[in-house]
């Protein structure tokens, strides 16, 4: 929020767009593989969902399943939240934001032109309500 003005102002690059996709991310603390699924998309960045608590400027080496490829980056936490409910079972859900900091220009190409296709079908799906 702007001191001044009291305004919020957006501080990504890139618009995100929920996706819910599988992945995979590993960390240098657990190099064992752990699940997460998207929560949503960017081509600067995504928030996960996991089990698992992560940390703020934990770096991670991320795969996500975008049918038919799986994008391979590497992505650092920004930010982490427990969205744990009112039951046990679910106390240990963790969203975090992750900024992508390496990728491949082959799957940066794949990623972009999957977001617009996602912002195309959410305008025409919009246009029609």
């Amino acid at each position: 929020m702007h001191e001044k003005t009291g305004v919020m102002t957006e501080r990504r690059i890139y618009p995100r767009i929920k996706a819910s996709h599988s992945a995979l991310y590993f960390t240098r603390v657990c190099p064992r593989p752990r699940v997460a699924s998207t929560v949503d998309l960017s081509i600067g960045g995504t928030r996960i969902e996991t089990l698992y608590n992560l940390f703020s400027g934990e770096d991670l080496e991320i795969s996500i399943a975008i049918h038919p490829q799986v994008i391979q980056c590497t992505g650092r936490v920004v930010h982490i939240v427990n969205v744990g409910g009112e039951k046990p079972e679910s106390w240990t859900r963790f969203q975090a934001g992750v900024r992508f900091e390496e990728m491949s220009k082959a799957d940066q190409r794949y990623l972009k032109a999957y977001i617009a296709q996602l912002m195309n079908q959410s305008d025409l799906n919009s246009r029609q309500a």
